[in-house]
């Protein structure tokens, strides 16, 4: 179809740039990072940080320290109060938000520039997907479209949000983009979750032809199809003009679990988060659409790309740095920075991002595992956030307590309580409190395989692992993020939870409006 055409060919002009860039990745790194410091000379970041007198790498570190994303806020709330040329030369088009808890989210600033990474990351993936599985190309696409769950506003003249998803990769594919797209755009704009669930499935159960699924969390996918069965009666009304494909809704609807290879009999690939916390919720994704192959996506943080899956040779799944899209430096355990081709197999790293959209030297909280090479780039893995629990000296770190999770089935998470006596508490989805029982020693055998957590518990510093049977824990989890300002489709699924408020909305849920929590529309 000719949208697919105009995307591909796009999709294969980017491809070319990053194989040249692959070919020597210190060298294109460098140009980047030349690039971006000459356009954004005559910042007030800039000008402070003498951006102009910068030629080389050892001179950007020694001027430019590594910061969170607190020690930009400075320069971020000026931005956010209206002022031009902050961070960037260019104009800031808009903002998005991301993590935050009580206290809520980061704002993001996006430029043309920053956009542009984006699509120098996703591209190249679509061009080489399609080289590996053209079936995914051949019908239609679902990418997600999360519901409007927050006001439009604007800040500091600035829009908070992108018009649709498709704006992220340029306004010149999106008319292709949208001649694809089983889900129409404007379905985006719905703020009511409940419509906007029924709407998507709605125009998904009509869609025979779906080929290519690309979302980010695996739980936004799956909390739509647990919604299914429930929603058949509506879904087969909107079919009633074509009586055969109702008949296979019917029948695939009616079956236990739902039939999705009858429901889309070509679709070919799903694109999802597969890493870190995601691993055991790609692994139910995969069980309920076995029929389509599973590619984990890269690390594509709010803030920019980091990873992309576009390796060299087709026995690889891990994805390469994005070296098109950002600098990127890796910071060992001992707080020495890395560039790529300077990692080591078997090893994890912090990383530092530079990118177009005015983030220098930006400390995204993320911890990659190497995994060896392919060719010159190293095969990395997202291991999770860099966040540790340290209630008494044990330092239990997201990427650790992630595998121990692995071996509870269900959903669950972990959270440390301060008590009288320190200890963890393990949150589970259960309506079987022997379950939870096994579940809570489990974890606490796989936690005493950490020296310090073991220490903890000989000498009676910890307690035990205690449990909380939380029910719908995903869909309480999901609903927190979008009352406090969070896109559905890229919420994570919990894994180490240490904001206390966050815990306390799980476990004793109240909606916005102050009324008691509401299952899900897939649990009524």
């Amino acid at each position: 179809m000719s949208g697919w055409r105009v995307v591909l060919d796009a999709a294969r002009a980017e491809h070319a740039l990053f194989d040249r860039a692959r070919a020597t990745p210190r060298t294109s790194q460098a140009a980047l990072l030349t690039q971006i410091l000459a356009a954004n000379a005559d910042s007030d970041f800039g000008r402070t940080h003498g951006f102009a007198d910068i030629h080389t790498l050892d001179d950007f570190r020694a001027r430019v320290p590594i910061r969170p994303y607190e020690g930009l806020r400075p320069w971020l709330d000026r931005i956010a109060a209206g002022e031009t040329g902050v961070l960037t030369s260019e104009p800031v088009i808009a903002f998005e938000e991301t993590g935050g808890s009580t206290a809520g989210g980061k704002l993001i600033p996006y430029t043309a520039s920053s956009l542009k990474a984006f699509r120098a990351a996703v591209l190249p993936w679509l061009a080489d997907l399609a080289r590996r599985r053209p079936g995914a190309f051949a019908g239609k696409a679902y990418v997600s479209v999360s519901p409007a769950t927050r006001a439009p506003r604007m800040i500091g003249g600035i829009p908070v949000g992108m018009a649709t998803e498709g704006a992220y990769l340029g306004a010149d594919l999106v008319p292709a983009l949208l001649e694809i797209m089983v889900v129409p755009a404007s379905v985006a704009h719905l703020s009511d979750v409940d419509e906007w669930r029924l709407a998507t499935l709605t125009a998904l159960a009509r869609c025979p032809d779906l080929t290519l699924i690309s979302v980010w969390s695996p739980t936004f996918l799956i909390v739509l199809l647990e919604a299914l069965p429930q929603l058949a009666e509506p879904l087969l009304r909107t079919l009633h003009d074509e009586p055969e494909r109702a008949r296979d809704v019917r029948t695939a609807l009616a079956r236990s679990p739902v039939d999705t290879a009858l429901l889309w009999p070509r679709l070919d690939t799903v694109s999802a988060w597969a890493d870190g916390t995601s691993r055991p919720y790609a692994r139910r994704l995969q069980d309920m659409l076995p029929h389509a192959t599973l590619q984990p996506k890269g690390l594509l943080a709010t803030e920019g790309a980091v990873t992309t899956p576009c390796s060299a040779s087709d026995s690889s799944s891990w994805p390469v740095p994005a070296l098109t899209s950002a600098v990127l430096e890796f910071i060992d355990d001992n707080g020495k920075p890395l560039l790529c081709d300077e990692l080591r197999a078997g090893e994890s790293y912090r990383v530092v991002m530079t990118n177009a959209g005015g983030f220098y030297r930006y400390d995204l909280g993320d911890r990659l595992l190497c995994h060896g090479y392919e060719d010159a780039l190293p095969l990395l893995e997202f291991a999770g956030r860099d966040i540790a629990s340290d209630l008494v000296g044990e330092k239990l770190s997201e990427p650790f307590v992630s595998a121990a999770l692995t071996l509870v089935s269900g959903t669950a998470c972990l959270a440390p309580r301060a008590a009288a006596r320190p200890h963890y508490v393990l949150l589970v989805d259960t309506s079987d409190r022997a379950t939870a029982r096994c579940a809570a020693a489990t974890i606490e055998q796989r936690l005493r395989s950490n020296p310090q957590y073991d220490y903890a518990r000989m000498i009676g510093q910890l307690g035990p692992v205690a449990y909380e049977i939380v029910d719908h824990l995903l869909e309480r989890y999901l609903r927190l993020g979008t009352q406090r300002g969070r896109r559905l489709s890229d919420i994570k699924p919990p894994g180490l939870i240490t904001d206390a408020a966050t815990v306390e909305c799980l476990i004793n849920p109240v909606d916005s409006d102050a009324t008691a929590f509401r299952p899900p529309l897939s649990y009524l």
